[in-house]
């Protein structure tokens, strides 16, 4: 089938700009870069023409963190126009934890404004001299010296950027704290204060461009086909949410919340295989209320969540009816304040909440993987010093998954006798120690002592200590898998070591399928048979994986809520074409999400890295002492390679190289972008 795309030019241009903001910090010179509207169709926006945007710019075997490195800021597709779900920002370049490429997704503002302002991206390269701020309303373009906020944590920083370039109209900030500015390779970057891109290390990246923060404000609007049809495809999705949630679905949804004398039927599903499946108003109420939170007792129990550094069982060393329901939605609900949303969204599912035992408020909600990393992997029930080890997180900028899986292996390699109170300024990281965690989370914020070595990561940081704690960092690559454990979902296992990002636990989706039978996207674009799967075995899942990959990348380009995948699903390819003018249908959608897709693969081939360097830990695959003695996953082993070289067939990788076939990328129309890397 051949997909490469038709290049008419139209007389007027909708649903993007066309246009790229680069700046070079280093000279302080700025211009735009036109983006052909075929290349916005092929790519879509988001990570899509990020990749192409990283695919054009990014000097091969750069240095991510030398000044000729580049990073971008780009904004979906959908996003800016005021469509239900679509304020997310997502940011590209290569990772200083991993080498490879990068990119992550958090809410926020900042991409609105972008549009608003006439840019679909922001590629930013160069050193600035000193610590600067990089200001970008409508067309002005400044770089500001920010010496009084270096050294600031994120409250303060967004604060007093707030109040300087605010003004009458609002603005986005995205920004870095002390972690960033003191280049720790798993810092994040916080966008409007309370979100983040907090994977693969983009605050050290801020960092060592002098960066310290980006805002962005426009007045302008997003160019739209059909308004009449957009508003009203907008209106009708917020109307069907909107009716969902209520009164009658809250009595629905208390009998689908953890209970403590449902553990038993928790732990049997796993093992009989068996897809729990809420109804589609239950599952909008659900996440409406509380998002993430609501599965985290259920997820601990199951076996979902990885315990006590991949090693322990949740049933047994955090059980439901004494610690796991501490850490549960119902009882976080009784920290929050208000709500918090990404921006444009009908169902707001975060929160803002306040610890009066920990002096703590107007703090950012801890989500699934908070609670999980610094809860249930440390064996930590205390709600409130959770709490506090996310907000410090958040406060010095730095990513609460990376951070808490490496006071995971901190607790073990303490426990093992690898290292002494001594070697980490005087205190006991012991296995479920709130205290301990919360003091060695801020070491790592701050970079001071223990945390000067600590705040790269466990790989890192088990090759500084040596004497053999090598082998209990978990880690692919470099980067700390997500807290959603391979045994209980091989084919999350597939994401974390053969996604671009290696780690990654959103860019998947058909492990979604296989343990709640989460419906395809895109169901007019392939055979169903393709797309469904069942819990246990290997049938058909790389080529599931291959699909909902693709299917997933294509929501990022359009900047999307991946939730609402959970929720319902929304009408891609409807409000694309209102917005656009095309006449897309969804196969063409789906292609876009795998040239998407390749593109982030074959940066990865262009430096050098093949893929047997995303090896799994041996816990992943249930083998060693990750093969569980009891449980819902007890002696459960995964066969990740052979899931992976199925995956890497059906995108038609070659399993030795990682190259892309000339055959498809010929069929894609990305032959020529991808040049010499492919394989004949």
């Amino acid at each position: 089938m051949t997909t490469a795309l038709a290049t008419t030019a139209k007389s007027a241009r909708f649903g993007t700009h066309g246009r790229v903001l680069v700046v070079d910090l280093g000279s302080g010179e700025h211009h735009v870069e036109p983006i052909d509207e075929p290349v916005s169709r092929q790519f879509l926006g988001g990570y899509g023409l990020g990749a192409y945007l990283m695919w054009k710019h990014f000097p091969a075997g750069t240095d991510p963190l030398a000044p000729e490195a580049c990073f971008a800021i780009v904004s979906g597709l959908l996003t800016g126009a005021r469509t239900p779900f679509s304020g997310r920002i997502q940011i590209v370049g290569k990772s200083p934890l991993t080498g490879t490429w990068a990119d992550s997704n958090s809410g926020g503002s900042v991409a609105s404004q972008l549009r608003r302002a006439g840019y679909d991206a922001l590629l930013v390269k160069g050193r600035a001299d000193a610590p600067s701020v990089l200001v970008i309303q409508d067309g002005e373009v400044k770089i500001e010296p920010a010496g009084d906020l270096w050294g600031k944590e994120i409250p303060e920083t967004f604060d007093a950027l707030k109040q300087r370039h605010g003004g009458k109209s609002e603005v986005g900030v995205s920004a870095i704290g002390p972690a960033g500015e003191k280049q720790s390779r798993i810092a994040s970057v916080m966008n409007d204060r309370y979100h983040a891109f907090g994977r693969q290390g983009f605050g050290a990246i801020y960092g060592s461009k002098n960066l310290k923060a980006v805002v962005v404000g426009g007045t302008g609007e997003v160019p739209i086909a059909d308004p009449k049809r957009f508003r009203a495809l907008c209106d009708d999705v917020t109307k069907q949410y909107k009716t969902d949630i209520g009164w009658l679905m809250r009595i629905v949804v208390w009998f689908t919340k953890p209970h403590k004398w449902l553990g038993w039927f928790y732990r049997l599903s796993r093992k009989l295989g068996m897809k729990i499946e809420a109804p589609q108003p239950a599952m909008r109420q659900l996440w409406a209320d509380r998002g993430t939170t609501s599965a985290v007792a259920l997820s601990i129990e199951n076996g979902d969540t990885p315990i006590k550094n991949w090693k322990g069982v949740g049933s047994r060393d955090f059980p439901l009816a004494t610690k796991s329901l501490k850490l549960d939605g119902g009882e976080v609900d009784k920290l929050v304040t208000k709500k918090l949303s990404c921006g444009d969204c009908p169902a707001p599912c975060k929160g803002i909440v306040a610890v009066k035992g920990r002096g703590l408020r107007d703090v950012r909600r801890p989500d699934y993987e908070t609670l999980c990393g610094f809860g249930a992997n440390l064996l930590n029930e205390d709600l409130e010093l959770v709490t506090a080890c996310h907000d410090a997180c958040n406060r010095y900028g730095m990513d609460a998954v990376s951070a808490s899986a490496t006071l995971a292996w901190v607790c073990e390699a303490y426990e093992e006798g690898v290292l002494s109170k001594d070697d980490l300024d005087g205190i006991e990281m012991r296995w479920g120690d709130g205290e301990a965690a919360l003091a060695l989370t801020i070491k790592m914020g701050k970079g001071e002592g223990c945390g000067e070595w600590l705040r790269h990561g466990s790989a890192l940081a088990s090759k500084h200590v040596g004497k053999g704690s090598e082998a209990f960092a978990v880690h692919v690559h470099g980067q700390e898998p997500a807290y959603h454990d391979t045994r209980f979902s091989s084919l999350m296992g597939v994401t974390y070591i053969a996604d671009p990002t290696p780690g990654r636990h959103t860019a998947g989706g058909a492990s979604w399928n296989e343990t709640f039978g989460m419906k395809f996207a895109l169901p007019k674009a392939v055979d169903e048979k393709e797309v469904q799967i069942g819990w246990h075995g290997t049938e058909n899942k790389g080529v599931a994986q291959a699909h909902y990959s693709n299917s997933m990348q294509a929501m990022n380009g359009l900047g999307l809520c991946m939730f609402t995948m959970l929720t319902g699903g929304l009408p891609w390819v409807e409000l694309t074409n209102a917005l656009t003018g095309w006449d897309m249908d969804e196969k063409e959608m789906l292609a876009c999400g795998e040239r998407i897709q390749n593109l982030r693969a074959a940066f990865n081939v262009r430096e050098g890295i093949a893929p047997a360097s995303f090896k799994p830990h041996l816990r992943m695959l249930g083998q060693g002492d990750g093969l569980l003695p009891a449980g819902p996953l007890k002696g459960v082993t995964v066969p990740l390679d052979e899931l992976k070289a199925d995956y890497y067939r059906a995108m038609r990788w070659n399993t030795e190289s990682g190259r892309l076939s000339a055959a498809r990328a010929k069929e894609l129309g990305i032959d020529g972008l991808l040049g010499e890397w492919t394989d004949a």
